[in-house]
């Protein structure tokens, strides 16, 4: 008889499982290329045993994206200034993405479908709705918070790639082996290059906020404002 390697083998009957024990397996290995027959092997599964789960991959892991949500902090509704419920939301998907890097470079809609967008933003709109923001408005800026979250993920991880010197300590000694007169503007503005990712997002958005203000005949004086 051929030898057989015992670790291919599955004795007795099937595993069973549940759809959320085999979404958190999946979240743990994390979603970004994760195979069937990884994730079975964590399982101590045979492959068969998730197609009886799921049909395919895609299925699951857009099960898994939308599961993921109940781990995401969204802000409280607490009646706050529209603005600042908006940046607050801004910062929960920003530093989520941080923590996950994998997902920036994640194609989204083909790899975990529009069901998790549709929830954020259906969270997002109401609570713009009971600020007197139309849907059209409201989703408007849910595009707007979503690209600067993006965004200030990527300024959290590049900031945070900085360990023994700040990158304002990096940029200063190397700008201080150039010849100055050959930037006598940025010589004058180089602070603002490496301002903090949390200082640049909110003047970003500030500044974003203010021009909707001023569309809606609202003071621009109560945008971003503590609550």
């Amino acid at each position: 008889m051929a030898d057989v390697d015992e670790k291919t083998v599955v004795y007795g009957r099937p595993r069973l499982l549940t759809h959320d024990e085999i979404i958190e397996a999946a979240l743990e290995l994390g979603l970004e290329g994760l195979t069937m027959k990884q994730l079975a092997m964590h399982l101590n599964v045979g492959t068969a045993t998730l197609y009886q789960y799921w049909d395919g991959r895609k299925e699951l892991m857009q099960a898994a994206a939308v599961h993921a949500l109940s781990d995401l902090a969204l802000p409280k509704d607490s009646g706050q200034h529209w603005s600042n419920y908006a940046y607050e939301f801004t910062l929960c998907i920003q530093n989520y993405l941080a923590s996950s890097p994998s997902l920036l470079i994640t194609n989204h809609v083909r790899e975990y479908g529009f069901e998790v967008q549709f929830k954020l933003a259906e969270q997002f709109l109401s609570a713009m709705d009971r600020r007197g923001f139309d849907p059209k408005e409201g989703m408007q800026l849910f595009n707007m918070v979503g690209s600067v979250a993006f965004a200030g993920a990527v300024e959290i991880i590049r900031h945070n790639e900085f360990e023994a010197e700040s990158a304002s300590e990096v940029a200063q000694r190397q700008f201080s082996r150039l010849d100055k007169n050959a930037y006598p503007l940025f010589s004058q503005a180089i602070e603002g290059l490496t301002t903090l990712p949390e200082e640049r997002i909110q003047n970003l958005l500030r500044a974003a906020f203010k021009t909707i203000a001023r569309e809606r005949g609202e003071p621009e004086e109560a945008i971003l404002t503590p609550s």
